[in-house]
């Protein structure tokens, strides 16, 4: 038995940007984990993930005050009130952090080096008819050595591509284009590490 596995066919519509752009999306991160070795940071999701949970909780918790004790006591709308108030309020603090902070981050990880470790976040959009994939890089390396303190260099780069170079006509991502465009990026983005 081989450890190799065959790449998976991603195929899409070619005409929705939202479909490309998740695809690509998608192939990058399997990418980043599988052939460049980052191991991703689910740090985002996991923020969203606790505040969409203490939401459900407090609602949760609402709901079975109102089960338990009759609704026409003013204690019980109280507390109902109070329940959907926090529901409401966990929800409007996931979608801030989802919009403020995370923004379109798709990937965040990070590798160890024999530089340091090598911590990139790599953002993608695309602009309504506008068929580009474009992408940013945010790549830092903390050199650790046991003769000084931490050193710290960033780097921040922005790429875009037609999804045309990556797409044949039936919608099928073409894996080894998009993979040399990918490892491309980021080996110009690590060569300004050096000095």
């Amino acid at each position: 038995m081989t450890s190799e596995t065959q790449p998976r066919v991603i195929k899409v519509d070619k005409s929705n940007l939202l479909d490309l752009k998740n695809a690509c999306d998608e192939a990058l991160r399997e990418y980043l984990e599988n052939k460049a070795g980052f191991r991703q940071s689910h740090r985002h999701t996991d923020t969203k993930l606790v505040l969409g949970y203490l939401g459900c909780a407090f609602a949760a918790a609402g709901s079975y005050y109102g089960y338990i004790h009759p609704f026409e006591l003013s204690t019980t709308k109280f507390w109902t009130g109070v329940s959907v108030a926090f529901y409401y309020l966990f929800n409007v603090l996931m979608m801030v952090y989802a919009y403020f902070i995370e923004k379109n981050t798709v990937f965040a990880g990070s590798k160890i080096t024999p530089n340091g470790t090598q911590t990139i976040s790599i953002e993608s959009s695309v602009k309504q008819y506008h068929p580009y994939y474009d992408m940013t890089f945010d790549m830092k390396l903390d050199h650790a050595s046991a003769s000084s303190a931490s050193k710290k260099k960033a780097t921040h780069q922005e790429f875009s591509t037609a999804f045309q170079y990556w797409f044949d006509e039936d919608g099928v991502l073409a894996q080894d284009a998009f993979e040399a465009d990918i490892a491309k990026f980021l080996a110009n983005t690590q060569a300004t590490h050096i000095e």
